[in-house]
């Protein structure tokens, strides 16, 4: 299963979409951690149904991620913003 890690300028906020669930999750620390964990399982996380909705509707794509394989970043800048506004410093 593919998550997308998008982020919208308009509203300034982050989601996850997973458009194989249909589902859309904000993202907080523990989100993110749980995108860039070693096994996300992402066909068990819960959020709010988006009913096919494309993950551009939400935004930019910042960053992409396989249950099975390593996230694969878009937008380096962004990506960086994103991870040090939820994570903090590394």
């Amino acid at each position: 299963m593919r998550a997308f890690l998008v982020h919208d300028r308009n509203k300034n906020q982050d989601v996850v979409v997973l458009p194989e669930i249909q589902r859309l999750v904000r993202v907080d620390q523990k989100v993110l951690n749980d995108f860039i964990s070693v096994h996300p399982e992402f066909s068990k996380w819960t959020g709010e149904a988006v009913k096919g909705l494309p993950p551009e509707t939400f935004g930019q794509i910042v960053a992409t991620r396989d249950e099975k394989g390593d996230v694969c970043i878009v937008d380096a800048d962004l990506w960086k913003k994103l991870m040090t506004l939820h994570l903090g410093n590394p």
